[in-house]
């Protein structure tokens, strides 16, 4: 919804549940909407102007673009005519050899949409669950494993968290914590650190534009310079 329609996605809406959606996270596209009736009253209504700026952009196009736009004015002028065009040969569709093909290829049924593809997958789902909840209602339910420091997480994040990890809690710790997520000792963490300064230096022009200037980008890059395994210190 954030990338294609330019409106909030369902994570960022629960943070505006108790207030109203701020219109600075409405893209400006749905903000400049009118629904009033100008130009609805006019008597006369007249398109000289557009047609002149028409011609002009007309003018400046190279023989591509004209060509581009005289095909587009083509069809709003002719709407009755299309492009399409007759085969170059007559295809013959009587007395044309017949092919063994089997039932299913002589049947006229269409194939199932997505949409029953997908419903048809849900109702299965469905049944399953369904069944499995009634056979194993009669068994005792499996204790879920406790874990330390859940009560720190949202609750209606609880069903998704399948393990938690306490990294060492002094000066790496984030990057700790990135390292043991990747699969790596958490006692990698200079790695991590490497790795991002490596972006950096690679895409930096991208990341300057991103960060809004040279001056955020360099203190970006003296954050993530570490001497050996030493600890972090505050201006890091």
């Amino acid at each position: 919804m954030r990338t294609t329609q330019g409106l909030s996605c369902v994570c960022e809406l629960v943070r505006y549940v108790v207030g109203s959606i701020p219109l600075d996270t409405i893209h400006m596209f749905w903000r400049r909407l009118s629904f009033s009736y100008q130009g609805l009253s006019e008597l006369e209504v007249s398109m000289t102007k557009e047609m002149e700026t028409i011609s002009k952009r007309f003018e400046k196009l190279d023989v591509c673009g004209k060509l581009t736009l005289k095909s587009k004015l083509w069809e709003i002028s002719y709407p009755d005519l299309n492009s399409i065009c007759p085969p170059p040969e007559k295809v013959k569709t009587k007395y044309a050899q017949k092919k063994l093909m089997t039932k299913h290829q002589r049947s006229t049924k269409r194939d199932p949409s997505y949409w029953e593809y997908v419903d048809a997958l849900h109702s299965v789902q469905n049944n399953n669950s369904s069944v499995k909840r009634s056979v194993s209602s009669s068994e005792q339910a499996i204790p879920r494993r406790i874990m330390p420091m859940l009560d720190q997480f949202h609750p209606c994040i609880h069903d998704f968290i399948k393990n938690i990890v306490d990294v060492k809690a002094y000066g790496n710790y984030g990057y700790r914590a990135i390292a043991a997520l990747l699969g790596i000792s958490e006692d990698s963490w200079c790695l991590v650190r490497n790795y991002l300064l490596k972006e950096l230096g690679k895409w930096s022009d991208e990341y300057i534009n991103l960060l809004g200037g040279i001056d955020r980008f360099e203190e970006l890059k003296r954050s993530l310079l570490v001497d050996g395994l030493s600890m972090v210190t505050m201006d890091k």
